[in-house]
């Protein structure tokens, strides 16, 4: 479903699951407890008709912070405010993203499981993971405490050196029922390095500028050589520093 044309970049996703063979070209979604540790699986568009890179970014934090509606606003711009929704297992989004380079790029959005009382990120969580969405809710202090824990566990147990990371403090349109400090909460962020945005799945449009960046941010080009330019000497095979 292509998103509003007053949305800016767009985000984009449909129901279609297969690895590119005859005989998963069909449209389908896994139903949640189909198959053990199986999720719903959202695909764009059929892999092999695609081709580069596809960006993993772990979606996560405390239960009920509204991490499924936010990935299905954003993807969809369809989720109605206020509907009941499944407690999510795993569930794998990939829908493509347009960077502020103009480029379309494909994304892997991980939907955890809410974290409860003392439970921890699964450890795949961390293996090959681009970036990360650490989600809290604004009327809930103890869901932004959970979000500087899932900074700290994934500074200690990433395995790339250079993960992206965007913050997202969701339901900024009930105001009156505010528990974590805006200007405590970026501060928080300024320190931690990372960059936070208050978001509502009621807004669209509150959601297209993080995840705008959180793509171009991965994707962003490396320079064409790791090492300095320099001289060979003569006769030898070395290469001056």
């Amino acid at each position: 479903m292509n998103a509003p044309s007053s949305a800016g970049p767009s985000c984009t996703a449909a129901l279609l699951c297969g690895s590119g063979s005859a005989e998963t070209r069909k449209c389908f979604i896994y139903k949640k407890g189909q198959q053990k540790g199986a999720g719903r699986y959202h695909v764009t568009e059929p892999y092999w008709s695609r081709m580069g890179k596809s960006c993993k970014v772990v979606v996560c934090g405390q239960n009920s912070v509204g991490k499924t509606a936010i990935l299905e606003q954003l993807l969809y711009g369809a989720h109605v405010v206020g509907s009941q929704t499944m407690e999510t297992q795993e569930d794998i989004y990939v829908g493509t993203v347009e960077t502020d380079r103009g480029v379309r790029e494909q994304v892997r959005f991980y939907d955890t499981r809410g974290l409860k009382d003392n439970m921890e990120l699964p450890k795949h969580c961390f293996s090959c993971t681009d970036g990360y969405v650490l989600v809290y809710s604004i009327d809930n202090k103890e869901s932004f405490k959970r979000v500087e824990i899932l900074k700290k566990e994934i500074d200690k147990s990433k395995d790339k050196k250079e993960v992206t990371i965007v913050v997202l403090g969701n339901k900024c349109d009930v105001q009156d029922q505010r528990r974590v400090d805006h200007e405590g909460a970026q501060h928080w962020a300024k320190v931690e390095k990372v960059k936070l945005w208050e978001v509502t799945v009621a807004d669209r449009r509150t959601l297209i500028e993080p995840f705008t960046f959180l793509a171009s941010k991965m994707t962003q080009p490396q320079n064409k050589s790791a090492f300095p330019l320099s001289r060979r000497n003569k006769g030898s095979g070395s290469l001056d520093s």
